[in-house]
């Protein structure tokens, strides 16, 4: 039990370090020794748990793509029926306001693939849009996959940041608005 709480704290202890180094000097800049430094481990500590700094990107990474996912697996879509609290897109948007920290210094980090990864995710509870339009169907797709994702990314982005109901509150209300409508603020 002991050395579980001390892998935790090891974990906890590598994140920050991570997080902070991430977001003062960049993902390329980072070094496994200045990591271990400021999150007040052993060198050799690191490297019990990572290969290197690109494998620990991959484990966060990993993480919250995996976590979004198992939303999206617990939780249905939105609709008309469907409580906020019990939706896929409110329970992401309280997942990643807990992760935000991390979730912004992995999008502000060129070398992390978690746009490119997180994506395919969103597409898929989105699903298919139908091709009843003059815009194909994975043009569309891709517009609102994308139009949700940089959302989230301009959500946890802001400073202060809002609260994840506030937030999905501002979602819900902007897909029901034409381009126009949301310009005007009518």
């Amino acid at each position: 039990m002991e050395t579980n709480l001390k892998m935790v704290d090891t974990e906890r202890k590598i994140q920050h370090a991570f997080i902070k180094l991430v977001m003062q000097e960049g993902f390329d800049h980072l070094t496994v020794q200045q990591l271990s430094q400021t999150a007040q481990i052993n060198r050799g500590t690191f490297y019990l748990h990572y290969l290197d700094k690109f494998d620990l990107l991959t484990h966060y990474e990993n993480d919250l793509v995996t976590a979004v996912q198992l939303i999206f697996t617990r939780y249905p879509k939105p609709s008309v029926e469907v409580d906020n609290e019990k939706n896929a897109f409110q329970q992401m948007f309280k997942y990643l306001y807990r992760q935000r920290q991390l979730v912004v210094a992995l999008i502000n980090s060129p070398a992390s693939q978690l746009v490119s990864r997180i994506k395919p995710v969103i597409a898929d509870v989105i699903g298919q849009p139908l091709s009843n339009t003059a815009i194909p169907p994975e043009f569309a797709q891709e517009i609102v996959t994308q139009g949700i994702w940089d959302f989230v990314c301009f959500w946890l982005t802001q400073d202060p940041v809002r609260q994840p109901q506030t937030a999905y509150e501002i979602f819900t209300a902007s897909r029901q608005l034409s381009p126009q409508q949301l310009l005007q603020g009518k």
